[in-house]
């Protein structure tokens, strides 16, 4: 895990920052720097967002060059088979 406090303070420039949609209102995230792709986290625990507009509020100080929203699809889950499809990602513009 990164944790989000150091990002800010050194200037960190994230190559991409992965927003995870776990439902409707429950998102996490995830940074690259380089081929490093790690969970960010605040004071040893996992960030954890209520909604997108709150993500950029909190990062906003964060240098990012590519912003991904990825969501899995529960359906399969849901009719008690393995997941079939890889989740999807879509681009987001940042900081929005």
């Amino acid at each position: 895990m990164w944790e989000l406090n150091t990002l800010l303070t050194r200037g960190t420039n994230i190559d991409t920052l992965f927003v995870h949609s776990h439902d409707m209102s429950l998102y996490t995230l995830e940074a690259q720097l380089g081929e490093e792709r790690r969970t960010l986290a605040e004071n040893g625990r996992v960030l954890s967002f209520r909604s997108i507009e709150h993500v950029r509020q909190r990062l906003a100080g964060l240098k990012v060059t590519r912003c991904v929203l990825v969501q899995a699809s529960a359906y399969q889950e849901m009719c008690g088979q393995a997941p079939a499809a890889p989740p999807m990602e879509l681009e987001m513009s940042w900081p929005g």
